[in-house]
């Protein structure tokens, strides 16, 4: 058997980073219900993009690294197991469509 295909996931920015730094996006599908998140760019020595992501109602906050596609990073578990993951994938979307 093959690997399962990911679920179809969407993202939109809900508030672009405001004079504080925080803005908020939201990824639906896949999980049931749209799951949001709080961003907060970092600065990044080694290349790429850095951000802060906060769930939303969850303890979890992850460092993500949006850089080439072969050259990103996450400390989430999806990451850490696949190296792929919605937190790296979602901002690199933003990233391009230069909403971020």
């Amino acid at each position: 058997m093959g690997e399962a295909a990911a679920p179809a996931r969407t993202i939109r920015l809900v508030r672009p980073p405001a004079d504080d730094g925080v803005g908020v996006f939201r990824i639906d599908g896949g999980e049931g219900r749209p799951q949001f998140y709080t961003l907060r760019e970092l600065p990044c020595e080694i290349g790429g993009r850095g951000f802060a992501v906060h769930r939303l109602g969850m303890g979890n906050v992850y460092h993500v690294r949006v850089g080439r596609p072969d050259d990103s990073t996450c400390e989430c578990l999806g990451f850490l197991r696949w190296g792929r993951c919605k937190h790296v994938a979602g901002l690199g979307a933003l990233i391009r469509q230069k909403q971020l």
